[in-house]
């Protein structure tokens, strides 16, 4: 069964409020001998930190000018890929707000929402879920079912119970929560469509390919309608339907599907986002289907250290990223093989432990290139 991926770490599917405003920015002062000799201007995550932790000061911590910059100071902290950082951040913004606001106060349950993302996104799935949970059943109380938020939790409930192979569970409630989002948010919405996108995915995990199929081009057709064809969204719905292609023996169709994505893909997104890197990753496994060999594996030379360095050598699509080059390197009979089998084994090793069928997996393909 191909892969499929998480959303960004840019949001946490909060429904959209008023926007921003713009971030402090502090000026550096370098001095040598008492005198001035440069001047820098800082801004991003270091200095809404800092000015998060001067309204802690000046404020105190439960005051709303100091909890409405924590959150943004967790934002940041996401952005910039320091998800523990941005854990601990919201879990302080969600003890201080339950203890001002009370546990089920909207304001509270929009942190508790969001420290389940950042949980979610650090891999702490089991905990993310038990406070997803929580979050959607007190929003479905206080907000009412049918609430954009309340819908929203319920969304990412949805996916995290798809993460956690739950998917009997997955499934009857995010059908809930597309047919509420039908009705509160609109058909075209950006999170209805979301939400039709997971349900699709659904009928390919559990085998289903020709309903995955249906499900997903009806879902693109939609989103190209509404969002356009090179939307973010829309090119992730693309690429997952490569992977449903694939699974079904279809490795031509996708091959096509997969050039065409490639060319709209990199312009918008470039080479080390999700949906670029899944896309060049099915293209090549879709030329390794149809015995395009060293096409593919030139694709993997210069996709591979993209992954590297958007997702990091051991998340694990670039490790399966990297057992695809490995496998095609045997079969090409390229002394390489056994270089990359040996980081793909070291790799799982460290992810998942010695025994995983990964783990195992990795071990063959190794011993098939010595």
């Amino acid at each position: 069964m191909g892969r499929w991926f998480r959303r960004s770490r840019e949001h946490d599917g909060e429904a959209p409020r008023q926007p921003s405003p713009p971030g402090p920015i502090l000026e550096i002062t370098i001095t040598k001998d008492g005198r001035t000799v440069a001047t820098k201007e800082m801004g991003g995550v270091v200095a809404i930190g800092l000015q998060y932790f001067r309204y802690w000061e000046q404020y105190g911590a439960t005051d709303e000018r100091t909890l409405e910059v924590g959150s943004r100071y967790a934002q940041e902290l996401m952005r910039d890929n320091k998800v523990d950082d941005a854990v601990t951040v919201y879990q302080q913004i969600v003890g201080w707000r339950s203890s001002a606001l009370g546990p089920e106060h909207p304001d509270t349950l929009r942190s508790k929402h969001s420290l389940a993302f950042a949980l979610w996104q650090r891999g702490s799935l089991a905990e993310a879920e038990r406070i997803q949970r929580a979050t959607y059943e007190a929003r479905s109380r206080v907000l009412g079912e049918s609430d954009e938020d309340t819908l929203i939790s319920g969304n990412n409930l949805g996916w995290l119970l798809i993460e956690l192979d739950r998917i009997g569970e997955a499934e009857p409630l995010l059908r809930r929560v597309a047919d509420g989002m039908t009705r509160t948010l609109g058909k075209d919405d950006t999170n209805t469509l979301a939400c039709q996108l997971k349900l699709a995915g659904i009928h390919h995990m559990q085998g289903r390919n020709d309903q995955a199929e249906r499900a997903m081009r009806a879902v693109i057709k939609r989103m190209s309608r509404a969002l356009g064809d090179t939307n973010p969204l829309t090119l992730q719905a693309r690429s997952n339907l490569l992977v449903i292609l694939l699974d079904s023996d279809r490795a031509a169709e996708a091959v096509d599907a997969a050039q065409v994505l490639a060319v709209d893909v990199g312009p918008v997104l470039g080479d080390t986002d999700e949906t670029s890197l899944h896309a060049r990753h099915s293209l090549a496994r879709a030329l390794g289907g149809v015995g395009r060999r060293a096409e593919a594996i030139r694709l993997l030379e210069t996709t591979l250290p993209d992954s590297e360095r958007g997702r990091g050598a051991d998340h694990p699509a670039t490790l399966h990223m990297r057992m695809l080059f490995a496998e095609l390197l045997v079969e090409a009979g390229d002394r390489r093989a056994g270089r990359e089998a040996r980081a793909a084994l070291a790799g799982w090793e460290r992810v998942h432990g010695p025994g995983h069928p990964k783990t195992e997996q990795a071990r063959a393909v190794l011993r098939r290139a010595r």
